[in-house]
């Protein structure tokens, strides 16, 4: 919907065939390709999940426990950065929540292209928002969908529903992708979950200051490399960053869980 109306009813019939057009098409079309591919790759990425031993003897510990009969799914609920897939036998590293978006939760292993995806989201919002005012103000009345246009008055007023409906779903995705985001960049920055940080607010009542710089914290997640290689929904390195959130549990002997 949102293409057919930039691409039909706004950058055609004002720019048409001009240089204009054609960088605003292409650059407007290669915003969704990068959501799509960074939608996909959330989808379908494993967002970190750990599978459950019952058995108290068998199958590797993910964290070291006082209590050496205490079985892996116990270990697994005494820690905040695990979290339920809805399976009692499946526990995702990390996970921040399950995006209906994505059909899938978002964890440590994904939480890269998440963030990725509603980035392009909200700068195709703005985008299309910025197309939506420079079609209006190189408005034609004698164009293809002007007043006195040969398409006649049906064109122009479709013209204008269009471009209602087009600034409604631009600034309400936007909004919404723009607290999104900052939810999730507060959450690395922090270098903490929710759940650690909710349990440490109920404790002590102060915020906590991470030691590592914010771009180490984004390093971190989006990968080593050039910072403008982050904005690409693509591994390009199969080096592995160490986990922000794999914690002894000594470190995290100060939350009652």
């Amino acid at each position: 919907m949102r293409h057919y109306v930039v691409i039909v009813w706004m950058l055609y019939p004002t720019f048409q065939e001009t240089m204009w057009g054609i960088f605003h098409a292409a650059f407007f079309n290669l915003l969704l390709l990068g959501t799509v591919v960074a939608h996909t790759k959330t989808m379908f990425s494993d967002p970190g999940i750990v599978p459950i031993s019952k058995n108290k003897t068998s199958g590797p510990r993910p964290l070291s426990s006082e209590d050496e009969s205490e079985s892996d799914e116990e270990a697994m609920m005494r820690h905040p950065y695990f979290g339920t897939r809805g399976s009692p036998s499946e526990w995702t590293m990390k996970m921040d929540h399950h995006c209906p978006w994505v059909n899938n939760c978002v964890g440590e292993l994904n939480q890269k292209h998440f963030l990725q995806f509603i980035i392009y989201v909200g700068v195709t919002s703005l985008y299309a928002l910025f197309i939506l005012i420079i079609c209006w103000v190189y408005d034609d009345e004698f164009g293809t969908t002007g007043m006195r246009g040969p398409n006649g008055e049906n064109a122009h007023h479709t013209k204008v529903l269009h471009s209602i409906f087009l600034a409604m779903e631009s600034a309400l995705f936007g909004m919404f992708v723009m607290a999104v985001s900052c939810d999730q960049l507060s959450a690395i920055f922090s270098d903490e979950t929710a759940v650690e940080a909710v349990q440490r607010r109920a404790r002590y009542g102060s915020s906590r200051r991470p030691r590592t710089s914010k771009i180490a914290l984004l390093r971190q997640v989006c990968g080593p490399g050039p910072k403008i290689l982050w904005l690409i929904p693509c591994r390009w390195s199969s080096q592995r960053t160490p986990s922000r959130y794999v914690r002894s549990h000594h470190q995290l002997s100060h939350f009652d869980v």
